[in-house]
């Protein structure tokens, strides 16, 4: 079966005979999308979808379709079936019109890709088309769940028939077209085509042992890399049962994600870092689960932090979870999805290395403690994939422990280095920085989030990391450090912004200083930097759809002034 599936619309024919499902989760209860269902459901949607397109398509050769739906079982058929149409899906963000920042994105993809068809709830409908009023992109709701068997000529559609409404029997060569979430910059394309998906699954399956028997058990957003490649893609190829958590019945109550991989018998999820800290910190009677089934626990997405899968492992060891399912791992939309993993028959590495030895670009185990640094590995890369290390100048390959620019390889990479054709030898320089050790992949961040102070290197997350847990009365993952533009002898070196916890919204003048003195002295005694900290309410710090801290808008505001006055606590350098 592997060698004849050459593209995803093969993989949904094959699964007229397979035995795995998507199981949507409602407060209503659970609703089921049986994989045997799906090529003659989403074949009658793709009728409907080609004939929606076919003006623009006609007109100006346009193939792709934003698909921006909030319900998860929605979305699955409306991408496949744009795929049986012979057109491109593009997963768009989901929340409301009314939200500023999903407003602008959902306009910024809109305007990039450039779709002939734009597929979004009922509900925003009209005021999504009011938003484009010269009409050239048309815009539709789904109109309600597309039965397998609907009424009129929809009705027992083949998926052949979509193409030729369409324009052909031509099969799209790209899979979907994958957006960053933009954590510093404008969300980018990158076109993921058949090859680079197919490469990804077989890869994937082999890492995280997945078969007909798994039960994946996931809440991260399905426009997402993460979301879609582990929720909707993976599950397919395995033939295994996929359980969906709404992302937004996972922020108002985290505990649902550990309650359902408990009623499900989950052997796999996927998260990253926050979630799993949540979890931990929110979960009222972890007892009351039964984890004992769940062998991959990937954390990936974000920096992975030795204290989240410490913490996590402790509150859950009453249910049964074994801290050696944790498989950090190291991916981006780029490789689409998945580059880096632990093996899964050893728990994660977490090394302590010299802080000192890595600033002069060398991985050396600590031998002070108050000179340490904690890593955790990213595993191994996945089966035919190369990781190299390579001097940020361009220069060549570095030895295992020297710290430098990754670059990865491989036949799931749809990037490769300008001048490179597909599967060269270069492959793509990712921008993060790290080393490897023991042939274990281990990160220091993003090089665009590092900066110098007094000629010192420091990475923006590990700062942020450590002021959220300078006072249990911020707000978790919502800060952002910057260098303070003139820094002096005597100023401040950094500039902090960070969110209060919804529930500390009416602290006093003293508890607000006394939240800055905790920030101030934490990073004197982490990193002997001082700070000028600035608190802010809830909510107030701009996000990305994946809920990373913007941090270079975060400074543009900063710099024009808009966390000062009534929106902010600031504390001067006579304060500390």
């Amino acid at each position: 079966m592997d060698d004849a599936i050459t593209h995803l619309n093969d993989l949904v024919e094959a699964r007229r005979h397979g035995t795995g499902r998507y199981v949507g989760l409602t407060p209503e209860g659970p609703r089921v999308l049986a994989f045997a269902d799906l090529a003659e459901l989403c074949g009658a949607l793709a009728v409907r979808l080609a004939r929606a397109a076919a003006p623009g398509r006609e007109a100006e050769g346009r193939r792709n379709v934003l698909i921006a739906l909030g319900d998860p079982l929605a979305f699955i058929q409306c991408f496949f079936a744009a795929s049986l149409a012979g057109l491109v899906p593009v997963p768009g963000p989901t929340r409301s019109l009314r939200h500023p920042g999903h407003r602008r994105r959902l306009l910024a993809i809109l305007a990039a890709s450039q779709p002939c068809l734009v597929v979004v709830d009922d509900a925003i409908v009209p005021e999504l088309r009011a938003l484009l009023p010269d009409g050239r992109t048309p815009v539709t709701g789904l109109g309600g769940p597309v039965e397998p068997r609907g009424a009129g000529a929809s009705a027992g559609a083949h998926p052949g028939d979509a193409t030729d409404a369409g324009g052909g029997r031509r099969r799209a060569d790209v899979c979907y077209e994958q957006y960053t979430s933009g954590s510093t910059a404008q969300p980018r394309p990158i076109a993921i085509r058949q090859r680079h998906v197919l490469a990804q699954l077989r890869q994937a399956a082999e890492a995280f042992g997945e078969s007909r028997d798994s039960v994946s058990v996931n809440w991260t957003p399905l426009f997402h890399d993460m979301g879609l490649v582990t929720s909707v893609l993976r599950p397919l190829w395995s033939d295994c049962t996929s359980v969906l958590i709404e992302p937004r019945a996972f922020a108002m109550r985290p505990e649902c994600w550990p309650a359902a991989l408990s009623e499900w018998r989950a052997t796999h999820t996927s998260a990253p870092d926050f979630g799993y800290a949540l979890c931990a910190a929110r979960t009222a009677r972890p007892q009351a689960y039964d984890l004992r089934r769940l062998v991959v626990a990937r954390s990936a997405g974000e920096p992975v932090r030795a204290r989240t899968l410490a913490a996590f492992s402790a509150a859950f060891a009453p249910a049964g979870f074994d801290p050696a399912a944790f498989k950090p791992s190291y991916g981006l939309a780029e490789a689409t999805l998945t580059v880096t993993s632990c093996p899964l028959d050893a728990p994660p590495q977490v090394v302590e290395f010299s802080r000192g030895a890595l600033e002069r670009g060398r991985a050396e185990p600590a031998t002070d403690p108050r000179d340490a640094r904690v890593l955790v590995s990213c595993g191994l890369p996945v089966p035919g994939t190369t990781v190299t290390v390579r001097r940020e100048s361009g220069g060549g390959r570095l030895r295992e422990g020297e710290v430098g620019e990754v670059w990865i390889a491989g036949p799931q990479v749809a990037v490769v280095a300008e001048g490179e054709g597909e599967g060269g030898r270069a492959g793509f320089g990712t921008g993060d920085l790290g080393f490897l050790w023991e042939g274990e992949l281990f990160l220091l961040g993003r090089g665009r989030d590092r900066f110098q102070v007094r000629g010192q290197n420091f990475y923006s997350h590990e700062i942020e990391d450590v002021v959220v847990a300078a006072d249990p009365r911020l707000r978790p993952g919502r800060a952002v450090v910057f260098p303070a533009e003139a820094s002096g002898a005597r100023g401040p070196a950094l500039v902090v912004v960070a969110e209060l916890r919804r529930d500390t919204a009416l602290l006093t003048d003293g508890q607000e200083r006394s939240v800055v003195a905790a920030i101030v002295t934490a990073l004197s005694r982490e990193f002997e930097l001082s700070a000028a900290p600035v608190l802010v309410p809830a909510g107030t710090l701009p996000l990305t759809t994946s809920g990373k801290v913007r941090r270079g808008d975060c400074r543009r505001r900063y710099a024009a002034g808009e966390f000062t006055g009534g929106e902010a606590v600031a504390a001067g350098a006579e304060d500390h």
